[in-house]
């Protein structure tokens, strides 16, 4: 089963200065993107950049960024499916 990284965005409101879950995840599950895509040749406000799980299969869920994250901004967790 794979875990559910979930980043709150209103809570991460500067990514690019923080950084520090990141640089501290052994399996680069997070990433870095922006809200507006890929702009060729442009400039993207700072403002616009998330933090979001993206290889949900690379996690280990050592909890490593939910416990350096200063704002308590992301959450690791599991689905559990409901049995009939």
């Amino acid at each position: 089963m794979l875990p559910t990284i979930t980043v709150d965005d209103k809570k991460c409101n500067d990514p690019l200065a923080c950084r520090k879950c990141l640089l501290i995840c052994p399996s680069h599950a997070l990433g870095l993107g922006t809200k507006v895509g890929p702009r060729k040749f442009k400039e993207i406000d700072p403002d616009q950049f998330m933090v979001a799980g993206v290889r949900y299969e690379k996690c280990t869920v050592c909890m490593d960024c939910v416990k350096v994250c200063p704002k308590s901004a992301i959450q690791v967790s599991f689905l559990t499916e409901v049995k009939k």
